[in-house]
């Protein structure tokens, strides 16, 4: 989550999901919107640019800092786009509450529409929990209580909002996710994204008749189109409590048409199924507020917070400071880019202590003093012949300089083709810059340039690149596809998702966009989202080998063991492959067939014999059958070819502390100094 009060990326329900940030880029000194002067722009979306600014009145006097999200230059003749775009702002602008963002001005600058909030930093829900799977970790249950009980009091507040004349807004979010929850710093919870959210006076932000949200999120009544209102809100918050109780969702299925017809029977299993430490309240409560009638449910979010603050136990919330510490742990202000990005902002800003001030478009320059200028200076002779020399050789330099200025401009052809040849990619990524601004080069060259852009890692340029070619060739494909491949390398995941759905639009039968949202889905953690597109793309090509083995791993991995090895089973029938012979076995380890998985283990290794995921599961299986020795030399062997990976060495000290190894201490030093910020992997292998 960028540092900022609301969100700007596009999503697949919908766009402002929630702001990714890019590298903070600087204007080059302050740049003037209005009233509000602009120093840096820190966050770019399928809608939008954010950017720092301040706010100076005409006195000139100094406001907060703020952020200011601008719509995209070819976006503001689009009506549909701004009411959307406003309509976010004026629904949350209806909403007084420490935990739901602030908006502090909207409207339009010379046509402009434009929206100021407050300035925040931190990071979203989502992205907290991602990075806790990172390291092989879930959120502490106390920290995820007090978030979401924040966020739903805030999500109260707007539920009760009213008018000026005392009647309800009957505000309802109906995208109430972890992308939209910001966590900040200091523990501050604030919901933000009200961009579908509906209130009776200003209507929801997307279409009628279509599905509003994300839909792992939507409750029966907004699956099957009914009427909803607050409480589709709290069934949301259901969800999220679920998720952190049994680390999946309540409702899951090998394709989208799948999910939400399971969200419509409303089934879901006990959280006491899957973990059944789960105290027996919180798993009561989860599921009063995923109950399929409305009616049964909690009748507000202020009655599913008290029920969930009044648990404790192991299910004790956390407090504010509790949470701030936690996000800082995660996302350190010295080492996070996204942190580093909004304090690089903020000294960009003149008015920032040890900047240098700048005086408001109404105040003319003063003039100092005439006791403060500098005495008049009377030239000696020879400074003028100095001075004639020096003007002589300006001249020279000056006849040089025109012959630089006026010599004809390197075609984009002849600049790809230096591009291509150097090998430096800072020279590289120098010498494609131009080609994004020369009219003359074709939608080829363009996204020759793009992808080279990628190759050179500057997915900032690849980003500025795909935005030309989208602006001057609408329909190439190309061009959303080479801005999601730099957004998901920045990162910025709700930037890729909307380049990769238009990405679809223009190429249905292509493949590319699936499996890109694939690899997206995989770096957000969310292996059944990735499992759904990659099932998508089969689809659309059933002979492919590479496709069909993916999905077997997914599936594998997804813990679906039936489904996966009848995959696997197929692709191997095919054609024999480590990758997928290692992964069916781990399937049958799992499935209690440890003969044929060691088999299959072993006609991957005699392949390929540096597959570590398959002297990993080796190690399992020869533990399993009782031979220690071999299965420790099977996991050395893997933690020597993946050593960034912990499971092989976490298993060998689990292994060396069942057999009271006298290796176990030198296992466990090594253990605690390579993953010196996961020190629960060493309570895994204690005597």
């Amino acid at each position: 989550m960028c540092p900022l009060g609301e969100g700007l990326e596009a999503g697949r329900s919908g766009d402002q999901s929630f702001v990714d940030c890019a590298p903070v880029s600087s204007l080059g000194g302050p740049t003037w919107f209005g009233r509000y002067r602009l120093t840096s722009r820190i966050a770019t979306g399928g809608m939008a640019e954010v950017y720092v600014g301040r706010h100076i009145s005409e006195d000139g006097k100094f406001g907060p800092m703020v952020a200011v999200k601008r719509l995209l230059p070819h976006l503001v003749s689009d009506s549909q786009v701004v009411r959307m775009f406003l309509n976010e702002a004026r629904i949350t602008a209806q909403i007084d509450h420490p935990n739901v963002v602030r908006i502090l001005a909207l409207g339009h600058e010379n046509g402009e529409p434009f929206i100021a909030m407050e300035l925040l930093e931190g990071r979203s829900l989502a992205e907290i929990r991602a990075r806790a799977a990172e390291d092989g970790k879930r959120v502490p249950l106390g920290i995820t209580l007090r978030i979401l009980a924040d966020a739903c009091r805030g999500l109260d507040a707007a539920h009760r909002a009213v008018d000026e004349e005392g009647c309800f807004l009957c505000i309802v979010h109906r995208d109430f996710t972890p992308d939209n929850i910001h966590v900040g710093v200091a523990g501050e919870v604030k919901v933000i994204d009200f961009g579908i959210g509906k209130s009776k006076n200003w209507g929801a932000g997307t279409e009628p008749g279509t599905l509003k949200g994300k839909f792992f999120y939507m409750s029966p009544e907004m699956i099957v189109g009914k009427p909803v209102d607050h409480r589709a809100d709290l069934f949301a918050a259901g969800v999220m409590l679920y998720e952190q109780l049994c680390g999946r969702r309540p409702f899951t299925g090998n394709s989208t048409d799948e999910v939400v017809s399971r969200i419509a029977e409303g089934k879901p299993k006990r959280p006491t199924e899957f973990d059944p430490s789960v105290p027996p309240a919180l798993d009561a409560i989860c599921l009063m507020a995923l109950h399929k009638d409305p009616e049964h449910r909690f009748p507000s979010l202020q009655e599913f917070i008290s029920a969930i603050e009044s648990v404790g136990g192991i299910a004790s919330v956390a407090d504010s400071a509790e949470v701030g510490a936690y996000v800082s742990e995660l996302f350190p202000a010295e080492k996070d880019p996204r942190r580093q990005t909004l304090r690089r902002a903020r000294q960009a800003d003149p008015s920032h202590a040890g900047g240098t001030s700048r005086p408001s478009p109404a105040e003319p320059p003063a003039q100092a003093p005439a006791e403060m200028r500098p005495p008049r200076f009377r030239p000696s002779k020879k400074a003028v012949l100095v001075t004639l020399a020096a003007a002589l050789s300006v001249a020279a330099v000056g006849a040089a300089a025109t012959y630089w200025l006026t010599r004809p401009e390197p075609t984009p052809a002849q600049r790809l083709a230096k591009a291509e040849a150097a090998a430096d990619p800072k020279e590289r990524s120098r010498l494609l810059g131009p080609i994004a601004s020369d009219p003359r080069a074709s939608a080829a060259q363009l996204a020759r340039a793009g992808q080279l852009q990628l190759a050179a890692q500057d997915y900032e340029g690849a980003l500025l690149l795909s935005e030309k070619l989208a602006a001057r060739f609408k329909k190439d494909p190309r061009a959303p596809l080479i801005e999601a491949r730099a957004a998901i390398r920045l990162r910025l995941g709700k930037r890729a998702e909307a380049a990769l759905d238009r990405a679809a639009a223009l190429a249905p039968n292509d493949v590319e966009p699936d499996l890109m949202f694939a690899e997206l889905r995989q770096m957000q953690g969310d292996r059944y989202g990735a499992l759904d597109a990659l099932t998508r793309a089969l689809k659309k090509k059933p002979g492919s080998h590479e496709l069909a083995s993916r999905r077997g791993y997914l599936l594998s991995q997804t813990g679906q063991l039936e489904e996966a090895a009848s995959a696997l089973e197929a692709v191997l029938a095919k054609r024999f492959d480590a990758d997928s012979a290692a992964e069916l076995a781990f399937v049958r380890f799992r499935q209690r067939q440890t003969d044929e998985a060691l088999s299959l283990l072993r006609r991957a290794l005699k392949k390929e014999p540096q597959l570590h995921a398959a002297h990993y599961y080796l190690g399992a299986v020869l533990y399993r059958q009782g031979e220690g020795k071999a299965a420790e030399r099977a996991y050395r062997e893997a933690d020597r070819l993946a050593p960034e990976d912990p499971r092989a060495l976490v298993a060998l000290c689990e292994l060396q502390a069942q057999t009271r190894s006298a290796s176990l201490e030198e296992t466990r030093k090594v253990l605690a100094a390579r993953f010196p910020k996961q020190p629960e992997l060493l309570a895994q292998c204690a005597r």
